[in-house]
């Protein structure tokens, strides 16, 4: 199971962001990893999205550049990376998207999952594993 809390993002609690940790290694290198806060995003298609800076330090590997329609209809072109995370106790080896904004959990990397989410300040977020 994933874990982790909604984060109140107005004051007073209006709205809130689901937060969990995920920690990216290198492909062909776990010791070159980083942890790092994601909202999950269910209008996100991919897998996962972090900060230019977040995939050079542990030097994950280029893919190809990739266009990706964002929620207003706008297409932008991406850079894609490789990336190694452990998600429901089993290493995945994923594509990532570098993007300039906060990361993402998307659709894709929930895939085969239940999403529970307490909506109220500090609530909880869990991401259980569906039956094969």
């Amino acid at each position: 199971m994933i874990s982790g809390s909604v984060i109140a993002i107005a004051d007073p609690a209006v709205t809130g962001k689901p937060i969990i940790s995920v920690t990216v290694s290198n492909a062909s290198d776990e010791q070159l990893s980083i942890p790092f806060q994601a909202a999950v995003d269910a209008g996100f298609t991919g897998f996962l999205t972090l900060r230019p800076e977040a995939i050079t330090q542990p030097g994950l590997p280029f893919i190809a550049n990739q266009p990706a329609e964002l929620a207003d209809g706008a297409i932008g072109h991406y850079d894609v990376y490789a990336g190694r995370i452990v998600w429901h106790d089993q290493q995945r080896l994923i594509p990532i998207f570098s993007v300039d904004s906060d990361p993402l959990v998307g659709m894709a990397l929930l895939w085969n999952s239940r999403l529970t989410m307490d909506i109220v300040p500090d609530g909880r977020v869990t991401i259980t594993p569906l039956p094969s």
